[in-house]
């Protein structure tokens, strides 16, 4: 799953029951019961955790609600999620939790093991799709909902809780993995995909860090070191980190570069996103001139601060998240 880069899920300290052969769709949604007791008044029963705002153009009108994340009879881990469109506009789902070849699926988002330190993927079947609901048959309707579930590995006996990462808002932390005794089967089922996560070790003089798992590698660059603030114009120190970044890239084997401009929550995302975007843009200007081996493709992109990769609540938290992160196959 490269859409979502590796980078951003280390140091994470931040309905009705379907069946596998549903969709999970909902047309129209049914009136939201009282509140349980113990339960936020603004939050729909049955509603495990929900998103407080999103980096689509609808903000906090569409919501990601977790229904139910539990360890099923034939220790597979399934995540059930609804999508709640409460915009005056229709939205249209694509491909922005999934793989462009899961295209109105949720296959991209992926779940954390904090004890572990371990990153689940979903699972993908023989084909190459994903384990999970059938596609959403069109966009989600003003003032609709969607389900829809997705299949992962089992996880180790000990874990109670993992974290939610997905590409479109911040992650959600402790969700409680629960018993069932339902099962899903597929003979076709893929292997399992569980990634190690490594801590970002910083480098006190370049302020770099680096995360690898599997055959990728991310640097993480501070933006505090690459540019001033509110700015996207590159710092004189800027030129040296890169040149160093550049090294590395032409002695890797990646046709891919992929380069992610992030934030703190400071402001809004009508300042952050943008500002992130045209970070990343500059660092692929200085790198598509520095990196010499061929056939090299760089995709950036600005994710705003729905990616942090620490807590937001300090000033140290802050400095972490406000990164440009490069990421690539060694």
């Amino acid at each position: 799953m490269s859409s979502l880069s590796v980078a951003t899920l280390v140091m994470l300290a931040s309905g009705c029951v379907i069946s596998p052969e549903d969709s999970g769709s909902q047309n129209t949604p049914e009136p939201a019961p009282e509140a349980a007791p113990g339960q936020e008044p603004d939050q729909p029963a049955g509603v495990i955790a929900e998103t407080v705002t999103t980096t689509t153009d609808l903000g906090s009108d569409l919501k990601i609600e977790v229904l139910a994340l539990e360890n099923l009879a034939n220790n597979i881990l399934r995540l059930r999620i609804r999508i709640r469109n409460d915009s005056p506009e229709s939205f249209s789902l694509s491909n922005a939790l999934s793989e462009e070849r899961d295209r109105n699926t949720a296959s991209s988002i992926t779940l954390i093991d904090a004890v572990n330190q371990k990153r689940y993927l979903s699972y993908d079947l023989s084909n190459g799709t994903c384990f999970c609901s059938k596609p959403l048959e069109g966009p989600i309707a003003s003032g609709s909902s969607e389900e829809l579930w997705i299949a992962y590995p089992g996880p180790a006996d000990e874990i109670e809780s993992m974290t939610i990462v997905t590409p479109l808002t911040p992650p959600m932390l402790d969700i409680p993995v629960t018993e069932s005794t339902e099962s899903i089967e597929n003979e076709s089922l893929g292997p399992d995909q569980i990634l190690d996560l490594t801590l970002i070790s910083d480098g006190l003089e370049d302020q770099t860090g680096r995360t690898e798992s599997g055959d990728e590698v991310s640097i993480i660059l501070s933006s505090d070191v690459l540019f001033e603030t509110d700015s996207a114009e590159l710092s004189p120190e800027a030129r040296e980190i890169l040149e160093q970044v550049a090294q590395e890239i032409d002695d890797a084997t990646s046709s891919v570069v992929n380069i992610d401009g992030h934030a703190d929550n400071t402001g809004n995302d009508a300042t952050n996103i943008p500002l992130s975007e045209s970070r990343a843009s500059a660092v692929e200007g200085i790198l598509s001139e520095l990196v010499t081996r061929e056939g090299l493709t760089f995709e950036s992109a600005g994710h705003g601060s729905s990616q942090p990769i620490a807590e937001n609540s300090t000033e140290e938290g802050r400095e972490r998240n406000r990164r440009v992160s490069v990421t690539f196959e060694k």
